[in-house]
């Protein structure tokens, strides 16, 4: 979906238009879906956190000031979400236990499935900055762009590049180390 398309969809929805909000949700829901399962490797617990942002967005879609941060608007509440998921159930789970789980941590089952070469990538990933390890997931694992990330993390799209440059640079620094051993 271009963003031109994206713009007049989301005024289409913003306007209360219920078919162009069903394509917004066509368009983000496999990403967000993902990006939750990640957190919560749950199914159905899943799809309840998922449809879940999708009510709590339409309510709100009237927030939204361009469509350029509509997916990280949804992330966002997605990620609002999984941290109320985790309240509830408090009484069964230690949030600090599961906080850098929150963060980004891959499904088990995923990091299976991945080559010799990106295994070699998440056993260092670990190695950097919490942030720099965030802006490398976000960017390579979820697929989100700059701006997107910028927003889910607070940090400017210029901090978000730097993190980026680094973390990369780190990664290939470490790797390098690693091959040689």
């Amino acid at each position: 979906m271009t963003e031109a398309e994206l713009k007049e969809i989301l005024k289409q929805a913003q306007s209360g238009d219920s078919e162009a909000f069903a394509r917004i949700y066509d368009h983000f829901s496999v990403k967000v879906y993902r990006f939750i399962y990640f957190r919560v490797g749950h199914k159905e617990v899943a799809e309840d956190i998922l449809s879940d942002t999708f009510v709590k967005s339409w309510r709100k879609i009237n927030q939204v000031n361009s469509p350029t941060a509509l997916s990280a608007w949804l992330y966002q509440i997605a990620k609002n979400n999984i941290i109320d998921y985790y309240r509830l159930k408090k009484e069964t789970v230690n949030l600090a236990d599961v906080q850098d789980f929150l963060e980004d941590e891959a499904d088990p089952i995923d990091q299976t499935n991945l080559g010799f070469e990106q295994r070699k990538i998440l056993q260092v990933l670990g190695s950097l900055p919490e942030d720099q390890q965030q802006v490398i997931k976000y960017k390579f694992f979820e697929d989100l762009s700059n701006d997107e990330i910028s927003y889910i993390m607070g940090k400017t799209e210029g901090t978000i590049r730097v993190l980026q440059h680094r973390a990369i640079i780190r990664l290939k620094e470490l790797l390098t180390k690693k091959n040689g051993d």
